[in-house]
């Protein structure tokens, strides 16, 4: 099982926290040639995005595809656990992570510099957050301590890497940290206090630190 991706890519951490809490080890590769939009690559992967899965002749790409996949040809099930609702509300938290919360943090990354920083988009995005963060408290599991219930599941692996960048984006844009309530607060201790979370956090969150190294310097 080959696993392509990227250290800086926060859907590559996601998914290699998924393959931690199913014990999998896939082989980590990154895309030939030195990049996703090689032609190397898409003539392996034809969407060119990261992460994807190769196993034998088998080849998917999308995190949430590739860990559902996951999950199911590896019982029991631990990333999506429970009855029907259950899974459904941890699939929920999981696009509302991808499709609404990480677009507005990624859309932050060119404004570390201050001589390229633009206030207005920086104001936005940051009230965009502010908002989706407040939903976000509503719409975790009230008692935890993870997002759905007392493991950890799909809903919590593409928030963990998604805090880490908030962590570190956020001062360097001289913006204040997130609001979290007493509630996202021990959601965030408990993602760190699970060592196969951490085992792939402590590594990404040093190459944020060394990506914006590379912004401030720009």
């Amino acid at each position: 099982m080959i696993l392509y991706s990227t250290p800086l890519s926060s859907y590559s951490a996601k998914l290699r926290i998924a393959c931690a809490l199913l014990d999998l080890a896939p082989e980590l590769r990154a895309p030939p040639d030195g990049s996703y939009r090689s032609a190397a690559y898409r003539a392996i992967v034809s969407l060119g995005t990261v992460p994807a899965l190769v196993e034998g002749d088998f080849v998917l790409s999308e995190s949430d595809a590739i860990a559902e996949y996951l999950d199911e040809t590896h019982p029991p099930a631990r990333l999506l656990p429970g009855p029907p609702r259950q899974r459904a509300w941890i699939r929920f938290l999981s696009r509302f992570h991808d499709l609404h919360l990480e677009p507005h943090l990624r859309a932050l990354f060119g404004q570390v510099a201050p001589s390229t920083r633009d206030t207005a988009i920086v104001a936005a995005r940051l009230a965009e957050i502010t908002r989706l963060v407040t939903i976000l408290d509503s719409s975790i599991d009230p008692i935890g301590p993870f997002a759905a219930g007392p493991t950890p599941t799909l809903a919590d692996c593409g928030f963990a890497p998604s805090l880490a960048i908030a962590d570190a984006l956020l001062p360097a844009i001289g913006a204040a940290e997130l609001p979290l309530t007493p509630r996202l607060r021990l959601w965030c201790a408990a993602l760190r206090q699970d060592p196969r979370i951490e085992t792939v956090m402590a590594s990404y969150r040093d190459e944020i630190q060394r990506w914006l190294a590379t912004k401030r310097s720009a």
